[in-house]
């Protein structure tokens, strides 16, 4: 059977590398359309009703969860793309639905296309959907490790233990509560995407902090904010009222 596909994924070079080893590996599948966002992936899908959906999870502006609010009813066999082995895997296996790592690896994506072979009904794709959407509002999904690439693999760090983000170019910088700060080759929005379900606050485009580690406030321009590890933090003029109303919706679930 030939599965008609759609890739979604905010990076070119993704989507690129995604079809040639689909072209190469994966004779069964047919790439009839991409999309760069979630907005952009539901008029794919409209326009192509395909079988199968490769979907990246982090994007920057809505992650890959969202589609599945704006299409409630998925004919769609879907196979989740990310470069995390974070919290929501977790939930994604536990709801039978099946995912890929990136970099991409062709003996897990053949796996996953020979998955997506095994005919599935529709009221079982939405009842493993709406399965999932549920399971990452838990908030024991939410305590969950996320781990970060590194020149020699990954290390795995509890979400807890992140004290601040920092860009730098296309990399950012983590700051931890009782490791040695770790650089990171992905720009901060996408962890800004990746670490807002935790709470985490962009105050400047250079930071991305975690309000559990704030210790003081002080006004200013856009203010000036001390964390856990001592450091001040500027946050943007832009950013400040944002910041604020954050900060007050902490505290007030407290």
């Amino acid at each position: 059977m030939i599965l008609t596909t759609l890739i979604v994924d905010d990076e070119m070079g993704s989507r690129q590398t995604l079809r040639n080893f689909l072209d190469r590996y994966c004779p069964d599948v047919h790439v009839v359309g991409e999309a760069d966002s979630v907005e952009a992936a539901v008029s794919e899908i409209e326009r192509h009703n395909p079988m199968l959906l490769f979907l990246d999870i982090n994007m920057p502006q809505e992650n890959g969860f969202a589609l599945f609010q704006k299409i409630s009813d998925p004919s769609f066999q879907t196979i989740f793309v990310t470069a995390y082995d974070s919290y929501a895997l977790q939930a994604i296996r536990q709801h039978a639905l099946d995912y890929i790592l990136k970099p991409l690896n062709v003996k897990s994506l053949s796996a996953a296309v020979d998955r997506a072979q095994q005919y599935c009904t529709r009221e079982q794709l939405a009842g493993r959907i709406d399965g999932l959407l549920a399971s990452l509002q838990q908030p024991s999904v939410l305590k969950a490790k996320i781990d970060l690439p590194t020149t020699n693999g990954f290390i795995y760090v509890p979400v807890t233990e992140i004290i601040r983000c920092e860009a730098s170019d296309n990399y950012t910088l983590f700051h931890f509560t009782d490791r040695r700060p770790v650089l990171v080759c992905r720009t901060l929005g996408s962890y800004e995407m990746l670490l807002k379900d935790h709470g985490f606050i962009r105050v400047h485009h250079q930071h991305l902090i975690n309000p559990d580690h704030l210790l003081q406030y002080q006004y200013g321009r856009g203010g000036t904010i001390l964390m856990s590890d001592n450091t001040e933090v500027n946050v943007s003029q832009r950013k400040r009222e944002e910041f604020l109303q954050a900060v007050r919706i902490k505290t007030a679930e407290r």
